[in-house]
């Protein structure tokens, strides 16, 4: 299994708002991944920010 793949099963199994009564499951699996989206997002400046790559968007290459 590839870091993406296990990423991707991870992200897909999460679960905040499904089971909300508020709202319907598929709405609520929308919400679910774009809190992971804006967490991801947090979570890569702040590396970015530790390892100095402030003005990129380039993913490094995995040696």
């Amino acid at each position: 299994m590839s870091a993406e793949s296990n990423a991707h099963s991870h992200a897909q199994d999460f679960r905040w708002w499904v089971g909300n009564p508020e709202m319907s499951d598929e709405e609520a699996h929308l919400h679910d991944l774009l809190a992971l989206h804006r967490a991801t997002g947090d979570l890569i400046r702040e590396q970015r920010d530790i390892l100095g790559h402030y003005d990129t968007d380039v993913e490094p290459a995995l040696v």
